[in-house]
């Protein structure tokens, strides 16, 4: 399942406007047709009624074409095998009921976790919130109904980015002997786990969220001024290459003081107060990160032609090449602004490639040069 492009003005399938206020969770347009009808979910197996037959053998078709890499034998085997369950997501269409995606499981009620087998929504039907309203849909399902309390599946490159959105991480808390002995273990894919809250309603998240929004907004609201609107600054078009932090209108009177800033308890080093220092540091930084021999897979971007769907997973790549430029033309006015850019190719190369891979190495390599030549010049 490909990530969403980036965000647009929303609007509701009568074409009007959604508010900004109203955009609350990935699943809200998809709640919206949830609550007039146009789409609802069902949890569906191989009971032997001609319904359940009806949306397993369309969600085999859907499976099929979305994952072509999948054995169509191995996905027939497992729709319909009576020990797996599927949570399908079905809509009108031109008043015909149509299954657009849907969820394949096998639940282990003694261990109460569940393994996903397929994940998948029709093409034409992606990004208008319907994959996390059917995870949503299918923690409900596995919590309410079969009382799971955890997930597990095995995420290829292209899924990673999906299943993160989703709560879902590499990093397994249950122990080895409550999953291994069930879950089969796919070469080249990454085995990832989801907690399953049974204290949240997962049909109620977008509600949720904007609760959760208006308090955090309520709260701003009383620590800040944010009634009043400053102008806009007009040293950049007069020809200003900087400009003060204590410069900008507003700064001052939100009690910033520039003296205090620098002798707070958080006081900036001498490298990282003298902006001369700190580029020259920071050259010295990435001079040694680029020489280091883990630094190979980092020099340039990654070539479509050569990794086809890695821009479908990655949205905001960086690599060292990035990072010289921006250094040359002196953007990074902070060590935390060079370090983010670090973390964030250490981080896009660990989140497309499997851990016991040489790229998933150097980028954790890369980080601990980086680390290491930090506190060597004083900026730890």
């Amino acid at each position: 399942m490909s990530a969403p492009p980036p965000a647009k003005k929303a609007k509701g399938d009568d074409g009007a406007p959604v508010h900004d206020d109203e955009i609350k969770s990935r699943d809200f347009t998809a709640k919206q047709e949830e609550e007039r009808g146009i789409l609802h979910f069902r949890q569906v197996q191989n009971d032997g009624t001609p319904e359940g037959l009806r949306w397993l053998c369309e969600l085999k078709e859907i499976f099929g074409t979305q994952l072509p890499s999948m054995p169509k034998e191995y996905i027939v085997r497992l729709v319909f095998d009576k020990n797996h369950k599927s949570v399908c997501a079905i809509k009108n269409i031109g008043g015909v009921q149509q299954a657009v995606g849907g969820i394949c499981y096998r639940p282990y009620y003694k261990e109460k976790l569940g393994e996903i087998a397929f994940c998948a929504i029709k093409t034409d039907q992606q990004v208008r919130g319907y994959g996390t309203r059917l995870m949503n849909q299918t923690k409900h399902f596995a919590c309410t109904v079969d009382k799971l309390d955890h997930f597990v599946t095995y995420a290829d490159n292209f899924a990673i980015g999906y299943f993160k959105k989703q709560g879902f991480h590499m990093q397994m808390s249950m122990y080895p002997d409550r999953w291994k002995p069930h879950i089969k273990d796919y070469e080249g894919a990454t085995v990832m786990e989801c907690y399953i809250n049974p204290n949240i309603d997962y049909l109620d998240i977008p509600a949720m969220i904007a609760r959760q929004r208006k308090v955090v907004q309520d709260k701003v609201a009383s620590l800040t001024r944010h009634d009043i609107i400053q102008p806009g600054l007009a040293a950049f078009k007069n020809g200003a290459k900087k400009i003060e932090l204590h410069e900008i209108p507003g700064v001052q009177q939100g009690g910033f003081s520039y003296e205090a800033h620098l002798a707070g308890g958080g006081a900036l080093t001498e490298r990282e107060s003298n902006e001369t220092m700190l580029a020259q540091t920071l050259q010295e930084i990435f001079t040694n990160i680029e020489k280091s021999e883990h630094a190979w897979p980092f020099t340039e971007p990654v070539r479509p032609e050569d990794v086809p769907d890695y821009y479908n997973v990655i949205k905001d790549p960086m690599d060292l090449s990035k990072i010289k430029e921006k250094l040359n033309n002196g953007l990074y006015k902070t060590k935390e602004m060079f370090v983010a850019d670090i973390n964030l190719m250490c981080d896009n190369c660990k989140t497309y490639n499997p851990p016991d891979t040489i790229f998933y190495k150097t980028a954790i390599d890369i980080h601990r040069v980086c680390d290491e030549e930090m506190r060597r010049l004083g900026l730890a």
